[in-house]
């Protein structure tokens, strides 16, 4: 006999008499008896007695966001040099270590690579069906439909470059037209099939031409014809540059001799020269921001690294030269910013808390604020062009803004700007389709502090380098993320001109080109 009623008599609330195997009462009343087992409990049906359910409690408890930060070694060595090579706490162990970590990234690192649709191109052009072959006729056309459109220019009608290159290399058979059309051909031979060999055949007898051409009387049509092609060199320079080349500086800074030579900044009146005079100019203030912020010592593995001076590489030619007849907001902003990079020093250097060097760089600061986009007059834009010209200015504009008040003494009594700078000019890259400007797209995106912001810069990175007429920007990408590491390595800021010079120096073995 079972010590409890069975389940059935139990659920009918009558009393069991306890037969095992089965209950006597439940036979004679013909139910199924459920046994003398453990059976879990359930609401029945309709039991709402038993079906009550409460309310949950309310929790108000509050999360903190947690930020997942992709650190490696590296960004930590990094970390520690630039946050202790100005002050004395790194040790010459540490910096050889740091030295072989930068040198042992920049040999992993991929080659550019650049997937290129091959387009449709129109019939050979005839100007210059007797001049060339086959193979360089279809370059040529390459050079005119693709090609032409990755020279980076910026200012005044840089849309006209590459009408201007092609009609000075049609003009005749000189040896300075052949130093263009041969340039041009090199540089549609490396974009379209990035081959090295054949790009280098072209540039040597561009280079020949250009040899030859000097023999004679230069006047000022040969002068800027020999900018045209060195400017065209330095492109293809900047595209097929190996690990530890900096050749194409060389050519910005030949260039600048020849203006300041021959005098073509003198000249008023030419389009075609203008325009010419302007790209080299752009080159050129670009140019010596890398300077300012190259730092070669640190990937010197046999020297010691420099402390927070240093005397950056300038070849003997690159003597600063502003030409006077460039006028417009794009220039006036080229002119600011070099002036700005002369202007900075770190916090070590005496003058940094002097109230001269503070009040000077307020000056800038002024100037730079005062300049109207909207009276950029380039009469070569019209309607969406000309409003996506002037994004671009502004994003020059509160680039250069921003690098000045990042590189300024901190002023707790005066109300920054700062923060609307960085807002207005998030703003604008969120209406780009691609940004290849590399400038801008460094100095902003280094101030994105939200996944929001940063998922913005590499989708914006990533469209830019889709389209068939950018070069590779994996660059600009690796020193972004870089800087990215250290600021979440610590949430203030430290020393943002030689954090700059850190990281453009560790993710580049030559001087980085920035145009």
């Amino acid at each position: 006999m079972s010590q409890r009623g069975c389940m059935t008599c139990r659920d009918r609330k009558v009393l069991c008499d306890r037969t095992l195997p089965t209950c006597t009462r439940c036979a004679r009343a013909g139910r199924r008896c459920e046994g003398y087992g453990t059976r879990l409990s359930w609401p029945r049906e309709g039991d709402a007695r038993r079906a009550v359910i409460g309310p949950a409690p309310v929790e108000r408890r509050q999360y903190d966001a947690r930020h997942f930060v992709n650190t490696s070694t590296g960004d930590i060595e990094m970390h520690a040099l630039i946050s202790g090579i100005g002050f004395g706490y790194a040790t010459s162990e540490q910096h050889s270590i740091m030295r072989q970590l930068i040198l042992n990234n920049l040999d992993n690192q991929q080659t550019e690579s650049m997937q290129i649709i091959q387009p449709v191109l129109s019939p050979p052009i005839s100007l210059v069906s007797g001049r060339l072959d086959h193979v360089q006729v279809g370059l040529f056309e390459y050079f005119v439909y693709q090609a032409s459109y990755s020279l980076m220019a910026f200012g005044h009608d840089a849309s006209k470059i590459r009408e201007v290159l092609v009609r000075m290399a049609l003009s005749d058979n000189s040896p300075c037209a052949t130093a263009i059309l041969k340039s041009a051909l090199a540089l549609a031979s490396y974009h379209r099939d990035r081959d090295h060999s054949h790009a280098d055949r072209l540039k040597i007898a561009a280079l020949r031409a250009l040899a030859v051409s000097t023999q004679g009387v230069i006047g000022a049509d040969e002068s800027i014809r020999h900018i045209a092609a060195g400017m065209l060199l330095c492109t293809l320079e900047i595209y097929q540059k190996s690990a530890a080349s900096s050749h194409w500086l060389w050519y910005v800074c030949g260039s600048k001799l020849i203006i300041k030579n021959a005098k073509l900044d003198e000249i008023t009146g030419s389009n075609d020269m203008t325009t010419l005079i302007g790209w080299v100019h752009y080159s050129d203030v670009l140019a010596r921001f890398s300077l300012r912020h190259w730092q070669p010592d640190l990937l010197d593995a046999t020297g010691s690294l420099v402390g927070a001076h240093f005397e950056p590489f300038r070849p003997t030619v690159c003597a600063e030269v502003q030409p006077a007849h460039l006028v417009g907001p794009p220039h006036e902003v080229l002119c600011l910013l070099s002036e700005v990079c002369d202007a900075v020093v770190e916090p070590s250097d005496p003058r940094f808390h002097a109230h001269d060097y503070q009040q000077y760089l307020k000056l800038l600061e002024w100037k730079l604020r005062r300049i109207d986009i909207s009276a950029n007059d380039n009469s070569t834009l019209t309607g969406g062009s000309r409003s996506d010209s002037d994004k671009v200015v502004e994003l020059y504009q509160l680039a250069t803004l921003i690098y000045l008040k990042r590189a300024s003494p901190d002023n707790p009594k005066e109300r920054s700007r700062l923060p609307e700078w960085i807002e207005r000019s998030f703003e604008i890259l969120s209406q780009l389709e691609h940004c290849q400007w590399p400038f801008p797209l460094l100095i902003l995106g280094c101030e994105a502090r939200t996944d929001d912001q940063r998922a913005m810069v590499l989708d914006l990175i990533s469209r830019t380098e889709r389209n068939i007429h950018f070069r590779n920007m994996g660059s600009i990408k690796m020193m972004i993320q870089r800087i990215w590491v250290q600021n979440d390595l610590i949430e203030e800021e430290f020393n943002y001109v030689h954090k700059l010079g850190v990281v453009l120096s560790s993710a580049n073995r030559s001087i980085p080109a920035l145009v």
